[in-house]
């Protein structure tokens, strides 16, 4: 299943119409709700708070992540807008808003029933790259954290197949969310369509979850076991996040010309997505990691640490890692953003092998669940850190996902905004039932020495040592040396995934820009 930014890959064109939820009395005719917000949900409100008390503009930036799925027959009208108010009343974070009052949240929530879908007939399209603009342009209106809905609904429709879409504020939805969801949806819409009942299991609600999730995080104190966890990493670190381009480590000062940046800027990031491995080669690097002792997260990480450790000589590789909070059956198909953080580091001094590297990586991974057992903005305020991630590796496993088949071979999409932050660097890496995928977004490159980067690792040269067999160079060919012309994250992601193909024994790495 593909994970990319909406403008990466044009849509069908077709009559495009916008769905956008309401209430009648809007959030007057809402009941106060007492339950707490997440720690993650807050915080992501508050900075979009500021930023309009900053600039007088909505939004807080585009911070959205959303679905595109494929249906093979003609739109139904009663069905879609049947299906979307089921899939509103179904999850209640979509029936849910917070307010931001003062140093206070204020909660407001509707029933099931009572949200109704206004129908916007936008116009015909006959080329996609205009249709995908009218897109994203209302998604990113459509999205700000600070009014319900931050989400929107759209369908384009054709005479033998239509495409349906949803956008949705990063606080109402995660990765996962939208993993689960495209299914749903489809489930849903075949059953409006053969006028029957949808066969689906219960979910639990967000809402309940933060609330939950909350509490327990408000009682904890600085002896929690994520605080060390974390103080440990910063150390490391010289007190800061870890940053892949060395130009991304920022004073004070520069931290304050960063937010003017974001704040004023209309470049947004770069993005690549593309294919590292197939279906066979996957699973053969797979085997690899298992044969190391460790998992294909553990093996993907060690990979990453010695693309690192060649390219920049450091002599640790610091990352954080989103780890899911999904951790009662209750979740598993909820909408929400159930997401935790953790820090990963690994000395890389030695240069090690790659079995040694997933060794370390796998001790990192089973520490590092004490880092994500608290969310992270309650470890900021107990010890009094101002930062945020700035490279962040993420993987996920899809494969056993309700109709992931389907949806990996062309059915659905997960779409995401475009950023403006000038020195975040965010890779996605996806086991999908075709093989591994990648997706990423970083700041406009320039080549790679003004990063820094160490141009004698130009032929970039990784060793893999497996069952004590000799290390294994990666192959001499041209491909396998590093253009100094690329930007930084072009070359570690073009490394990384030689790296794999080499460990797979197979050469199946592909790139679209």
């Amino acid at each position: 299943m593909k994970f990319i930014q909406i403008r990466d890959e044009p849509i069908a064109p077709g009559g495009l119409v916008e769905w956008t939820p309401y209430v009648p009395g809007e959030l007057n005719s809402w009941e106060p709700d007492p339950r707490l917000t997440s720690h993650n949900h807050e915080e992501h409100l508050r900075a979009a708070s500021e930023y309009r008390a900053r600039t007088q503009r909505e939004g807080g930036r585009e911070a959205w992540l959303g679905l595109s799925i494929e249906f093979d027959e003609p739109l139904s009208i009663p069905a879609i807008r049947k299906v979307l108010t089921q899939w509103i009343d179904r999850h209640e974070v979509l029936r849910s808003h917070v307010v931001v009052k003062g140093s206070g949240l204020q909660r407001l929530t509707t029933p099931p029933g009572t949200v109704k879908l206004k129908m916007g007939r936008i116009g015909w399209y006959s080329e996609p790259g205009p249709l995908v603009e009218q897109l994203g342009g209302a998604f990113d209106r459509a999205t700000a954290p600070l009014h319900w809905p931050a989400y929107l609904f759209a369908t384009v429709g054709r005479a033998d197949s239509f495409t349906l879409l949803f956008a949705a504020d990063h606080s109402l939805v995660d990765g996962y969310s939208l993993i689960m969801a495209q299914q749903e949806l489809v489930t849903l819409y075949r059953a409006a369509r053969e006028h029957r009942n949808p066969s689906l299991p219960e979910v639990g609600s967000y809402v309940d979850f933060s609330a939950e999730e909350r509490c327990l995080a408000d009682q904890t104190g600085a002896d929690h076991p994520a605080v060390a966890m974390w103080s440990e990493f910063l150390r490391s670190g010289g007190g800061d996040m870890p940053a892949l381009l060395r130009s991304s480590q920022t004073s004070a000062e520069q931290a304050r010309e960063e937010q003017q940046y974001i704040d004023e800027t209309t470049i947004p990031q770069e993005s690549l997505w593309g294919v590292i491995a197939d279906d066979a080669t996957a699973n053969r690097f797979t085997a690899v990691c298992s044969e190391a002792g460790g998992t294909l997260t553990a093996g993907i990480l060690a990979a990453f640490a010695m693309v690192h450790h060649e390219m920049t000589g450091d002599p640790e590789f610091r990352c954080v890692l989103p780890r899911h909070t999904r951790n009662d059956t209750r979740w598993l198909a909820a909408l929400g953003w159930f997401v935790g953080l953790a820090p990963f580091w690994i000395d890389m001094s030695d240069s090690p092998t790659f079995d040694q590297a997933v060794a370390r990586s796998t001790e990192m991974l089973k520490r590092g669940r004490q880092g994500a057992s608290l969310p992270f903005e309650r470890v900021a305020q107990l010890i009094g850190y101002k930062g945020a991630p700035r490279f962040v590796i993420s993987f996920i496993d899809t494969r056993y996902a309700p109709g992931a088949g389907a949806a990996d071979a062309g059915r659905a999409k997960v779409i995401r905004s475009h950023s403006y932050s000038p020195h975040e660097v965010y890779i996605w890496i996806n086991r999908t039932p075709s093989g591994l995928r990648y997706s990423a977004r970083f700041p406009r490159e320039s080549p790679l020495h003004a990063y820094g980067v160490d141009e004698s690792s130009a032929e970039f040269r990784a060793t893999a040592g497996l069952d004590g067999d000799p290390s294994r160079p990666l192959p001499d060919a041209d491909a396998a040396d590093i253009d100094p012309t690329l930007g930084p994250v072009h070359a570690y992601l073009h490394a990384f995934a030689l790296l794999v193909s080499q460990l797979g024994d197979a050469s199946t790495f592909s790139r679209a820009m």
